[in-house]
Order: C-alpha cells, then structure tokens, then sequence
C-alpha cells in the first residue's frame, strides 16, 4: 500500500510521521482493499489541529476528517471515523454479493 503524509504550516516530527504510517499499515490489515492512502495534516489556525485521511479502496474513496486542539487527537478521531466508514463499505459489499445457486434452490 502507498502512503503519503503531508504536513501543512508545520514541520511533522518523525515520529508523528512513524505512528501515521503504523496506523495506516494497522488498518490495512483489517481491510486489505486498500490500495493507497494520503494523510494531510494541518496546523493552520492558533488552537486547532487538523487531519483528513484519504483511503482509495478499489471502487470507491473513503475520506475522514477531524479538527481537534491536538493533532494527535484529530489524528485518532480521523482514524475512528475511517474506520466506521470501511466497515459500511465492508457491509455494502456483503449485502450486494450474488446468491449461491444452493440458496436460489432452496427459496
């Protein structure tokens, strides 16, 4: 999976970059449709943090963000969000499966 994190009015430590980069490896794991992934994160106003996760998974783009005092914080609210919206899609794609024909038979 390609991942690309940028960072906006600030310079991300290696670190923060190093916990983008596992959490992203984390959720494709769970969801192996994932083909790529960009992480912007933003520091654009005083107080607020933002971060918005974009993840191409083959058919559709499934994009989350969140804006939070920490960037941390907005990093792990993003995350929760991207995560709800892949287990939709997950389910989406179980209901609209085809019928085997053993089941067709025994309707």
């Amino acid at each position: 999976m390609d991942i690309n994190i940028s960072a906006r009015h600030f310079s991300a430590s290696a670190s923060l970059q190093a916990r983008v980069q596992e959490e992203i490896e984390k959720l494709g794991k769970f969801y192996p449709n994932i083909t790529s992934a960009s992480v912007v994160l933003d520091h654009e106003v005083e107080h607020m943090r933002r971060c918005e996760i974009s993840l191409n998974i083959t058919g559709a783009v499934v994009v989350a963000s969140a804006d939070e005092e920490s960037i941390g914080k907005a990093l792990d609210v993003a995350l929760e969000r991207a995560k709800t919206q892949l287990k939709k899609h997950n389910e989406k794609q179980k209901d609209h499966q085809t019928k085997s024909l053993s089941d067709l038979v025994n309707e």
